[in-house]
C-alpha cells in the first residue's frame, strides 16, 4: 500500500467511525487480530481486534451524538500513520455511566496507526482525557 491509502485508512477511524458513527467499518479496516495500546484501557486492556475498536468508539458516540473530529495533521513514513486531531461535541448523552451534562467540549489529540496488508494492524490512543473530564465538570478546575 501507498502512504497515502495508508493515510486514507488511518482517517477512516476518525471521519467514518467517530464522526458518522458507522462502526460496521471497523471490520473494513482493522485487522482481526488488530492491537490497541491505549493508557485510559480497562484493566488488562482491550481484547484484539475490531470489536475492541467499537468498544471504543460506542460510548463517546452515545454521549456525543454530534461529535466532529477534525484531522489537523498527517504524517506518514513506511507502515505508519501519526494522526493529530481536535474533536467537538455536546455532551448530550450518558457517558459511562455519567448523566448527560449538556456542555460542549474540545479535546486534542494524536494516534498513531501501523498498517499491514490494507489494514491497520496496531494502533497507539492518545488524547486529553483529563481535559475533558474538566470541561465536563467531572474533575475540578485547579484554583
Amino acid at each position: 500500500m501507498s502512504i497515502e491509502q495508508n493515510k486514507a485508512t488511518a482517517r477512516r477511524w476518525f471521519l467514518d467511525i467517530i464522526t458518522e458513527g458507522k462502526l460496521g467499518v471497523a471490520e473494513e479496516i482493522f485487522a482481526a487480530d488488530h492491537v490497541t495500546h491505549d493508557p485510559h484501557s480497562p484493566p488488562g486492556g482491550w481484547p484484539n481486534g475490531p470489536e475492541s475498536l467499537k468498544k471504543i468508539a460506542a460510548p463517546f458516540r452515545v454521549g456525543f451524538p454530534d461529535l466532529a473530529v477534525t484531522i489537523e495533521d498527517q504524517i506518514a513514513e513506511d507502515d505508519r500513520v501519526v494522526t493529530r486531531w481536535s474533536v467537538k461535541g455536546t455532551n448530550s448523552g450518558p457517558l459511562h455511566g455519567m448523566p448527560p451534562t449538556g456542555k460542549v467540549v474540545r479535546v486534542t489529540g494524536a494516534n498513531v496507526a501501523r498498517i499491514a496488508g490494507g489494514k491497520i494492524v496496531e494502533s497507539w490512543f492518545n488524547f486529553d482525557m483529563l481535559s475533558l473530564l474538566r470541561q465536563l465538570g467531572v474533575v475540578p478546575m485547579p484554583g
